[in-house]
């Protein structure tokens, strides 16, 4: 009989458990919109460069007025 009225009482406690009310949180999205600047374009400065990737070597110096660039491939022509 105890058996019966344990089980009789948690089934009871899980339901009313289950029972409760729920709150729904809603949550606002507040979306805000600027107008960005454009950067500004920064002149390229004086120095030397060297960019390696899969298709070769470029090599780029400036000096003032003075620009090289370089340009190595791989390819076979």
């Amino acid at each position: 009989m105890k058996k019966v009225t344990l089980i009789f009482a948690t089934i009871s406690i899980m339901i009313f458990a289950s029972c409760n009310d729920k709150k729904e949180v809603t949550e606002e999205t507040v979306i805000i919109e600027t107008e960005a600047a454009a950067p500004a374009v920064e002149e390229e400065g004086d120095g030397t460069s060297l960019s390696i990737n899969n298709d070769g070597v470029e090599f780029s110096t400036k000096d003032g007025d003075n620009k090289v660039e370089v340009e190595i491939d791989d390819k076979k022509k």
